[in-house]
């Protein structure tokens, strides 16, 4: 079995997509405490209008999320079996994940991994 550069580029996409998910949970996880120390209610705490203190936090976590709803998109545009390779956002997880992958991994007829 071969990987295509539009499966490397999945693979990308879902690297950045789990590290920004990990990153978006440490940072909520931050905000919750900091929340229920005060004993905010969600909606006044979460408002970056009336909580300039933790303002860029909070516009940081709906950043995240909004890159993560948008990888999300692209892996389900190669689920429908689309080209995802020459996205922009697909393009930069392969860029961030270049170091990261060694080598394409191809299955051959014995069943062996070999690297390519």
């Amino acid at each position: 079995m071969n990987a295509t550069a539009n499966d490397l580029a999945l693979i990308a996409v879902m690297r950045r997509y789990f590290r920004l998910k990990d990153e978006s949970n440490a940072l909520k996880g931050r905000l919750e405490a900091v929340r229920k120390d005060a004993g905010d209610d969600i909606g006044r705490f979460y408002d970056p209008r009336t909580n300039a203190l933790h303002a860029k936090d909070i516009i940081a976590w709906h950043g995240l999320r909004k890159e993560m709803d948008e990888l999300m998109g692209l892996a389900a545009t190669w689920g429908r079996g689309g080209s995802i390779e020459g996205c922009p956002a697909a393009m930069a997880a392969a860029a961030e994940s270049l170091p990261d992958m060694h080598a394409a991994i191809e299955m051959d007829d014995a069943t062996e991994l070999s690297t390519v």
